[in-house]
């Protein structure tokens, strides 16, 4: 592998370690939830309930990372 490659595995992997629970909470949380409130409110806009959704999971991953857990 050459000396780029390296790098840019090594910044990848700090970057997981410290925003991991943030990309959790936007792309699973925020799924699962767009995927309820479509379900929930069927004549809401998909660009209004995806946006609620998406940015709910996120703040929930951001509060699971300065608390460091889920729970």
């Amino acid at each position: 592998m050459n000396r780029t490659a390296e790098r840019w595995l090594a910044a990848a992997l700090e970057h997981s370690e410290t925003w991991g629970m943030v990309w959790f909470g936007l792309l699973f949380w925020g799924s699962v939830l767009f995927a309820v409130a479509q379900q929930t409110f069927a004549d809401a806009s998909p660009w209004t309930v995806g946006w609620a959704a998406y940015a709910t999971g996120l703040a929930v991953g951001l509060v699971a990372k300065v608390r460091g857990d889920w729970l």
